[in-house]
């Protein structure tokens, strides 16, 4: 029951009930300018015509109609300066529903000065010609809602035809009564189909929005594929070449320091054909969550170089002690214990390569790595299960 009550409110009024809330704080960036200009042309054209009416050198103070002809110049006059200052204060202070608020009173207050104009008009004639031209024009140039302005246009013609029904002469009133309701029905349709065009452009843009939010969210997802290796969650050798070296001069510009820190597991071939890929994957998972863990403790970052090599990078302005934070990694992998009965030891070691220096002593990043590298050769060389500290010469 509710969503017919949903698909009919939203056929009939163009928006649902949500998307008109998001509505309320779109439109008047559209329409502001446009309305408050309109507001300014008309104070004027009040002044104007106030101006003239004060000097007619046959101005009449003591008729009825000239006086309230002058009364009404001047009230739509102090509606337009009120509108146009608090309208600008409300689009200023962001302050949107006081702003909706603020449209209907003025397009009411307006109604009243057209009801009152018309009025005067039937008192001498049946002249609809004010009413029959200024309707539509406030339907064409004030944004509102199909309920507004079936609201707000439908009761001004109820309140004319009931002044011209007790005070007005009966004489034409047919007639005045269908053009009065041909020009009522014409402004809320007018009013309905420019309230629906500024609604679809909202809604086309909201859905470019969506769709632009939707390809900015699967661009990320795909560089994030991009750049992070499938099995361990570590950022790839891609990542590297494309986000970290180029970062090398800014890292030098501001003198840091740096522990480049390569790990690789010993014998993993050897693993992998005695207990199977898949419980090869396991071990470099279980490997890789105690170097997230690491990284996070350290503030570093960890790249996958190589099957089973792990690259650590971490870079600061102060000194640290490199040797201290690689034998604790070390140590946590030994504290895994992953079992494997084809070594000496009874479980997984790992052979570490570690390079440490201020980043200004050497060209590029690479050949940091590169030391990192060569020194992971020393420590196999060495036994396995050890670190091996480069030498830069």
């Amino acid at each position: 029951m509710n969503k017919i009550k949903d698909r009919i409110w939203k056929k009939i009024f163009i928006l649902s009930k949500e998307e008109k809330q998001e509505f309320i704080n779109y439109f008047p960036n559209k329409v502001y300018l446009t309305e408050r200009n309109i507001s300014v042309v008309v104070a004027l054209t009040q002044v104007a015509m106030i101006i003239l009416f004060l000097s007619n050198k046959h101005l009449d103070l003591s008729n009825f109609r000239t006086i309230a002809y002058l009364s009404l110049y001047i009230y739509l006059l102090i509606v337009t300066i009120v509108a146009v200052f608090l309208y600008s204060y409300a689009y200023r202070t962001k302050q949107y529903k006081l702003l909706n608020w603020l449209r209907r009173v003025c397009c009411f207050l307006i109604c009243i000065w057209l009801m009152g104009i018309t009025f005067l008009g039937q008192m001498k004639g049946n002249d609809l010609s004010v009413f029959s031209y200024l309707l539509p024009t406030m339907a064409a140039v004030l944004l509102l809602s199909p309920l507004e302005s079936l609201i707000i246009f439908s009761s001004t013609w109820v309140m004319l035809v009931t002044m011209i029904l007790v005070f007005g002469s009966h004489e034409g009133l047919f007639g005045v009564v269908i053009n009065s309701i041909f020009v009522t029905v014409l402004s809320i349709y007018i009013s309905f189909r420019y309230y629906r065009s500024i609604a679809i452009e909202f809604l086309d843009r909201k859905i470019i929005e969506n769709q632009y939010e939707e390809i900015k969210q699967t661009n990320q997802k795909l560089e994030e594929m991009a750049h992070v290796d499938q099995l361990t969650g570590l950022y790839n050798r891609h990542y590297l070449h494309q986000k970290v070296y180029p970062m090398f001069n800014e890292y030098i510009c501001e003198e840091n320091y740096s522990m480049c820190l390569l790990l690789d597991i010993d014998f993993f071939k050897q693993y992998n054909d005695t207990y199977g890929h898949l419980q090869g994957d396991e071990c470099i998972k279980s490997i890789t969550r105690v170097i997230k863990d690491f990284c996070d403790k350290y503030d570093a970052n960890a790249v996958r170089y190589g099957g089973e090599e792990f690259l650590i990078v971490k870079v600061g302005k102060e000194k640290f002690d490199a040797n201290q934070i690689a034998n604790e990694l070390l140590q946590s992998i030994r504290d895994l214990q992953i079992p494997r009965n084809d070594s000496d030891l009874g479980y997984v070691t790992v052979s570490i390569g570690l390079w440490h220096n201020g980043l200004f002593c050497v060209s590029s990043l690479e050949n940091a790595i590169l030391y990192a590298d060569n020194a992971v050769y020393y420590a196999k060389d060495n036994g396995k299960n050890c670190i091996y500290e480069a030498k830069q010469k």
